[in-house]
């Protein structure tokens, strides 16, 4: 759809956001193989995706609606119960360029694998995922966990372990936020007294996959 409209959606999404011709074109793909025959993304799509994926999404979170609702709902300008390409590229946007985690993160978890995930296999492999990572954190975060990234890696890695490392919660929640958090506070020697102890580490962890606006 290259309509004036569309074009100047682009332009807003370049000069606004920093999404490049080619960013957008990634994102075309995988709203494509996300959107149903009338061009939009709605519960059944995201729950079958997440089944090919073998994510177990929750039927029913604590706001009453299933998980795939409420990762709708988020994004959801228009709250017709859909996801439409404006809606994607818009909330893909800004959470990119988001930097104290307010935007939602569910989704936008989604579309960044499956961007790297390009024959759809269900898996990434380092280098994709340390890219991710590049762009999420920054060059000098990722250098200070060197050591701890090479224990990580080696193999592909699936979304629930992509997860795992990123968090699935608006707030983080994963295992690189734990570490940053552990670079900024270190847990001081055995013995020592201090509100940055061990304790404090754990208070940083989320449960794992648990919804939340």
């Amino acid at each position: 759809d290259r309509t004036p409209r569309a074009l100047a959606m682009e332009r807003d999404w370049e000069e606004v956001h920093g999404l490049s011709r080619t960013d957008i074109e990634a994102l075309q793909r995988v709203f494509n193989q996300l959107k149903n025959k009338n061009g939009l993304i709605g519960p059944q799509d995201l729950e079958k995706r997440f089944i090919r994926l073998d994510y177990e999404f929750q039927a029913v979170t604590d706001f009453g609606i299933s998980e795939v609702e409420d990762i709708i709902w988020e994004v959801d300008e228009d709250a017709d119960g859909f996801i439409d390409w404006h809606n994607f590229v818009t909330l893909y946007a800004r959470a990119r360029t988001d930097l104290k985690n307010k935007e939602p993160r569910r989704l936008f978890n989604l579309i960044d694998f499956m961007i790297c995930d390009k024959d759809g296999g269900g898996n990434i492999d380092e280098d994709e995922c340390l890219d991710i990572l590049f762009k999420r954190y920054g060059k000098e975060a990722m250098e200070q966990l060197s050591d701890q990234l090479l224990k990580m890696f080696g193999r592909d890695i699936d979304y629930n372990e992509f997860l795992e490392l990123v968090g699935n919660n608006i707030d983080g929640g994963g295992k690189i936020q734990v570490l940053l958090a552990n670079l900024q506070n270190p847990t001081p020697p055995s013995g020592s007294k201090g509100p940055s102890g061990p304790k404090s580490a754990r208070a940083t962890k989320t449960p794992k996959h648990t919804p939340r606006r």
